[in-house]
């Protein structure tokens, strides 16, 4: 392996490259006004109603807003999620403001140069029909960033942690017999995040009316496999419940995927319930067979149902030791992960359950089988969709503790609020089946002092109070700390007396971030380290895979990363540069807001880091991409998390000719190349090329195939060809029906095509919508990773020869009618039916 001489992480280098290179990107127009429907909810009772739809927003400061009197009547409508910073900039001028982006922007390169600020909700509602006694309840999956609420002008609640769940009681404020004005200020301010965080309601919001007097507690039902014996299963179920009164009964049961009832328990009620179901044949969830049941709780008064909670739950065992690895029911995993941001996007920061649903699809299907929530709690739509398909997950609380990484972030209030945020998000994911790891931590500075290993011993066992049954990692870059000897009163069970370094000594898993080469060696000095890789360079795949072969205490690994965000704009931004500038990596800054690092880009195709990963990971046995030609006397350079640049595409024109140098990325062990059906060259591969060949043939248009062996058996065959100038346009919808409701996503591709039905590579062209009927338009852009314009407009410009179109559901039903056209290119359309 190459020695890496300096590898600053991610914060350090955002930090050194502050200088920044202007280019000249055109601006695009302004964003589409968004719709909404009526702001009046009726219920009845019950937990988990939608209370998404008919909100009004108002973007700036302001003071006196939340008064019950206020005229709101000339506020947005929004319907939820919403993200203001995604908007576009009000009045924003080009050049250095294009759609959300803002050269001056505070969080400049870490936030994508979006903007922040204040920003105020209202939503007017009444509850009819409800019991005089019952008690109200609003619980927010995620509000970034500081938030203060209040009901009918009464300050009712406030938090401080922008991704953690937290419920707020109304019922003090709450008028019952008529309308109601829910008032939330939200501020994001300062310098507070090290990449895009978005501003506001950006997750889903949900109602609860639940009995005044004995009900169940806030995610207080807590449910693991204990045995899995003889094709049978034993759940154990603790239930906590506030305010208990004589006479009642809890009912606890099992529901499978048809609706039938596989498993029950009653006892009678009290202060905390522990109680076991059993189930003969149980499907067992897995990566492989995600199976799902419905775990059901109910309080009862003899045929009466009280309060009621319903959640999935899935049945499996998984187990870690160092000799043997990490087993899922049995059969041993290793960690094909990927680290991800929580934007979505064009969408922002947005939490729409089909965007999350989409990316975990995405990245299933290139065989990642778990992610790491970097570097805060999960979505609950994000956690539904890993359930629902089977997708692992290291569920994450902080990136800082008292140290802070930026002047305004949390660390400013983690001394007095940190339980507040860690509880909510082990108590509301611990019956999750996709959720197999706590992380305290990324990168903690100071985590390795002696006030750093006690805070890392308190906010472990924190987390072992909560849920006993997962293991708590943190993720740990730099060196681990001085050795220390745990005493029998601290250490984790069954570990007294062991000497382990300060910042692993709590963690049953240790955290590796860009330690390939640390980990084999420290394994001879703690036999039983469990190591887990959270973060690693695209370029160690093989590495990790190899280690993860010949170790099992290396469960694999989690790439940085598995998706293009927001944010941490161009840390993998790739620059030609002067041969004698001895630069380590490029100094990029305004007009780059992506990150650039994803194995997927920011719409979601496949760039090339993701090939090589097809081919390590068993997906494919042969990928092959061209190094674009670099100038004479230059030489490219790009970061640890960067890749060269180069493409699947062998169109190329002004370089007739001229030598082009191929990468191939095979598990075979020869590679033939041919270019218009004549044999140009041939490569022999060792296992100590990792799975990568080169070569180096002279450009000429047509036909250029490369054909993989085993032996002399043939495994794999590539071939790209030529395209020929753009001359028309494709549309491709990944479902040919949008769902109902506000919530529902449409997903349109737009391809740049040549006369024969090639995608352009390198196409770049003005695109311009047309959308009728039952949808409107959600975002519309490409995977540029450079600031180019609003993402909310109907004009934008392909990337590369894409584009993606992202569809939003009316409410109602009927059909939708997307047009796609640009100057000179035959234009494309397509009708999907909504409802």
């Amino acid at each position: 392996m190459t020695a890496r001489l300096f590898t600053p992480d991610r914060r350090e280098m955002l930090a050194i490259t502050g200088g920044a290179l202007l280019l000249p990107v055109a601006l695009e127009g302004a964003a589409q006004a968004a719709t909404a429907t009526a702001s009046i909810a009726a219920a009845t009772g019950g937990r988990g109603q939608p209370f998404d739809n008919g909100w009004r927003f108002q973007r700036g400061a302001g003071d006196g807003l939340e008064a019950t009197s206020l005229d709101d009547s000339t506020w947005r409508k929004v319907d939820l999620p919403h993200d203001w910073s995604i908007e576009d900039v009000p009045g924003g001028v080009a050049p250095n403001q294009r759609g959300p982006f803002d050269k001056k922007a505070i969080g400049g390169k870490d936030t994508g140069f979006t903007l922040g600020g204040e920003g105020w909700y209202r939503k007017h509602f009444r509850l009819d029909g409800i019991a005089a006694d019952a008690s109200v309840e609003v619980l927010f999956d995620g509000i970034y960033g500081e938030c203060q609420v209040w009901l009918n002008g009464k300050e009712v609640g406030s938090h401080l942690h922008g991704y953690a769940p937290f419920a707020v009681d109304l019922t003090p404020a709450l008028n019952r017999a008529g309308d109601n004005v829910l008032a939330i200020r939200v501020r994001n301010l300062g310098k507070n995040s090290r990449w895009y965080s978005g501003s506001g309601l950006y997750r889903q919001v949900k109602l609860d009316i639940i009995p005044a007097g004995t009900r169940l507690a806030r995610w207080g039902v807590a449910a693991w496999t204990r045995t899995l014996d003889n094709g049978a299963a034993e759940i154990d179920v603790s239930t906590e419940l506030t305010a208990v009164t004589p006479g009642l009964a809890l009912v606890t049961r099992l529901r499978d995927s048809a609706g039938r009832a596989v498993a029950e328990v009653s006892a009678p009620a009290s202060a905390l319930v522990k109680q076991t179901l059993k189930l003969r044949g149980p499907k067992l969830w897995s990566g492989a067979n995600p199976n799902l049941y419905s775990l059901e709780t109910e309080l009862r008064r003899g045929d009466q149902v009280i309060d009621r909670m319903a959640q999935p739950f899935g049945i499996r065992v998984i187990t870690m030791d160092a000799k043997s690895g990490m087993h899922v029911n049995g059969t041993r995993v290793v960690l094909r992960g990927g680290c991800i941001h929580h934007d979505n996007g064009l969408l922002g920061a947005c939490a729409y359950p089909q965007a999350d649903d989409r990316k975990v699809r995405l990245l299933k299907a290139r065989g990642y089988n778990a992610i790491r929530s970097s570097h805060n709690p999960m979505s609950s739509s994000l956690l539904d969709a890993c359930d629902r398909h089977g997708i692992l997950v290291m569920n994450e609380a902080f990136d800082m503790w008292h140290v802070g990484k930026n002047p305004e972030d949390y660390a400013t209030h983690f001394a007095s609020d940190w339980q507040v945020p860690l509880t909510a998000m082990v108590r509301s994911s611990r019956n999750r089946a996709c959720v197999f790891l706590w992380s305290i931590g990324n990168e903690i500075p100071g985590r390795a002092t002696p006030e750093g290993t006690e805070w890392g011993w308190k906010l472990a066992n924190a987390v072992r109070r909560i849920d006993p049954t997962r293991p708590v990692t943190a993720a740990l870059n730099g060196l681990l700390g001085p050795l220390y000897k745990a005493g029998a009163e601290t250490a984790r069970p069954g570990h007294a007396g062991e000497v382990d370094n300060a910042a692993a000594m709590f963690l049953d898993v240790a955290g590796y971030n860009y330690r390939l080469d640390d980990i084999e060696p420290d394994e001879a000095q703690h036999k039983d380290r469990l190591v887990v890789a959270t973060e690693t360079f695209p370029t160690d795949a093989w590495g990790y895979q190899d280690l993860a072969r010949r170790a099992p205490y290396a469960l694999g690994e989690f790439l940085w990363t598995a998706m293009d965000y927001l944010g941490e704009a161009g840390i993998s931004a790739v620059e030609n540069v002067s041969e004698n500038n001895k630069m380590p990596f490029p100094f990029v800054g305004w007009p780059w807001v992506v990150s650039w690092c994803g194995d997927l880009d920011l719409i979601g195709d496949q760039k090339v880091p993701s090939l090589y990963r097809d081919a390590v990971w068993g997906k494919s046995k042969l990928e092959m991409a061209v190094q674009r030609p670099i100038p004479a006397g230059k030489r490219e350079t790009y970061s640890n998390w960067g890749w060269h640049d180069e493409l699947p595409s062998w169109t190329w024109a002004g370089n007739e000719g001229k030598d082009m140098t191929l990468r191939l990325y095979t598990p075979g062990d020869r590679v033939d190349l041919h270019r218009n059906g004549v044999k140009m060259a041939t490569k022999r591969l060792t296992t100590g090329d990792k799975m990568r060949a080169e070569l180096v043939v002279p450009y000429q248009p047509g036909v250029l195939e490369a054909v993989a062996y085993s032996g002399n058996t043939e495994i794999g065959r590539r071939k790209l060809e030529t395209a020929g100038a753009p001359a028309s346009l494709r549309l491709r919808a990944e479902s040919k029906r949008l769902k109902s409701g506000r919530q529902a996503l449409g997903f349109v591709s737009v391809d740049v095509l040549d006369s024969s039905g090639r995608v352009v590579p390198e196409a770049d062209v003005k695109l311009t919508l047309a959308l009728s009927g039952a949808a409107q338009l959600a975002a519309f852009g490409s995977a540029n990773p450079l600031a180019v314009g609003s993402f909310q407009a109907s004009t934008a410009r392909s990337f590369r020869g894409r584009a993606l179109a992202i569809l939003r559901g009316t409410g109602r039903a009927g059909l939708v009618k997307l047009a796609v056209s640009s100057e000179g290119l035959a234009p494309a359309s397509l009708t999907l039916a909504a409802g």
